[in-house]
C-alpha cells in the first residue's frame, strides 16, 4: 500500500473541519479508514486538532529513522567492517575483497556496497577510508569508469604472454611491481624478485608515470632482470622507457587480479607493518626506506630453507646455470 502525500494529508485536515468521519474520509481518499484512523492520531496537535505540517513532519521523521542502516555501519556487523578495513590496509580492491567476502560467507557485501559505504558513510569518510583506494580521491569520479583507467596504458603487453618460465620460478630476474600510495599524494614504489623475495623500495614525490619509470630503472639497473609485471595503475604508463632503458620486458596482470602478483602483494603489507598506509612519509629520507628494505632483505624465510632473500639471490646471482638447484631453492629446499 502506498503511502499518504502531503497533498492527501492537507484534504484530510479539510475533511476533518468539515465533520467527516474517518470512514468517509477513508472512502474519499481511496485508502483502508485504519491507516487514516493512524493519521490523524499523528498529526494531532495538544488541543487535538489534526494539522497537516504535524503528520507531514512526523512522517518524514518516521522515514529517516526506519532506513535500513547500511550492512558495514550496523553495530551487529563491527566484526565484518574491521575485515573490510583490514583488507582494505593490505591494499585490497572492493571487487577483490567482495569476492573474498563471498567465498567466507558474506554474499551481501558486493564491491559497489563497499565502494558506496568508503564514500557516503560519516565514520569512514572520517577514518578517510579513500585513500586505501587505487586512487586515492576523496569524491568517487564513478562516470570515469575504472575500465577507461586501464585503457591509458599503451601498447600494454598481457600477463598470459608473460614466458611460461616465469610462472615456473625456475630462473633468478622475474620481478613484480606496484606502488603504496600515502598521505599527500606521496608514494613509494615498490619492486620484488619472485624466487628470492629480494625487495627494492624508492620514495615517489608524487605518484606520476615519469618517476615511477625512474624509480624502476634505477631500481633495478645492476641487478639480474628478465621481465617485471605490474598491475593496471596509469604510473605504468611509460613502461616502454623501462624496456629501453635497462632491456627488461614488462606484463601487465588482469585487472583486480591482486593475486596474480602475490608476492608483491604480500611486500606491501610488510612495508606497511613499517610505514602504515595513512602515515606522513614526507620527512622520510631514501636512506631511511633504503634501511627497510636490507631488514627485509635480510631477514630469513621459511620458504627459503631459513635463508635470506639476500643470500639466495646472491647465490642464484653467481649460479646462473644451475635450474634444478633454483627450483629447490624456489620452494624452499636450499642446496
Amino acid at each position: 500500500m502506498s503511502h499518504l502525500t502531503a497533498a492527501e494529508r492537507g484534504k484530510i485536515e479539510v475533511l476533518l473541519q468539515d465533520n467527516y468521519t474517518n470512514n468517509q474520509i477513508a472512502k474519499r481518499i481511496g485508502k483502508d479508514k485504519s491507516t487514516i484512523g493512524r493519521e490523524i492520531k499523528r498529526g494531532l496537535d495538544g488541543k487535538g486538532i489534526y494539522h497537516t505540517w504535524i503528520a507531514q513532519s512526523s512522517y518524514e521523521e518516521n522515514r529517516q529513522e526506519s532506513r535500513q542502516i547500511p550492512i558495514l555501519d550496523n553495530p551487529v556487523n563491527h566484526r565484518l567492517r574491521s575485515r573490510v578495513v583490514d583488507c582494505l590496509q593490505k591494499g585490497w580492491n572492493p571487487v577483490t575483497i567482495s569476492g573474498r567476502l563471498k567465498k567466507e560467507g558474506h554474499p551481501s557485501v558486493s564491491a559497489e556496497t563497499i565502494y558506496n559505504w568508503i564514500y557516503t558513510s560519516s565514520w569512514a569518510k572520517e577514518e578517510k577510508l579513500y585513500q586505501y583506494l587505487r586512487q586515492g580521491k576523496k569524491k568517487r569520479t564513478k562516470n570515469q569508469g575504472r575500465s577507461s583507467h586501464r585503457s591509458k596504458i599503451p601498447n600494454r603487453v598481457s600477463i598470459h604472454k608473460r614466458p611460461e618460465v616465469v610462472n615456473q620460478r625456475t630462473r633468478l630476474g622475474d620481478w613484480e611491481g606496484d606502488s603504496v600510495l600515502y598521505l599527500h599524494k606521496q608514494a613509494i614504489n615498490t619492486v620484488n624478485e619472485r624466487i628470492s623475495s629480494l625487495v627494492v623500495f624508492t620514495k615517489l614525490d608524487r605518484k606520476t608515470a615519469e618517476e615511477t619509470a625512474n624509480a624502476v630503472i634505477d631500481g633495478l639497473r645492476g641487478l639480474v632482470a628478465h621481465t617485471i609485471t605490474f598491475d593496471n595503475g596509469t604510473e605504468f604508463t611509460k613502461h616502454e622507457r623501462i624496456t629501453e632503458a635497462i632491456g627488461i620486458e614488462v606484463y601487465f596482470a588482469d585487472p583486480y587480479s591482486s593475486w596474480q602478483r602475490g608476492a608483491n602483494e604480500n611486500i606491501n603489507g610488510q612495508l606497511r607493518a613499517y610505514l602504515p598506509k595513512r602515515s606522513d612519509i614526507r620527512g622520510l629520507t631514501q636512506q631511511e626506506l633504503d634501511d627497510i628494505a636490507w631488514e627485509l632483505n635480510n631477514k630469513p624465510r621459511k620458504r627459503l630453507g631459513w635463508h635470506t632473500p639476500q643470500e639466495v639471490y646472491d647465490w642464484l646471482a653467481s649460479n646462473p646455470n644451475s635450474e634444478l638447484d633454483l627450483a629447490k631453492v624456489a620452494f624452499g629446499n636450499r642446496i
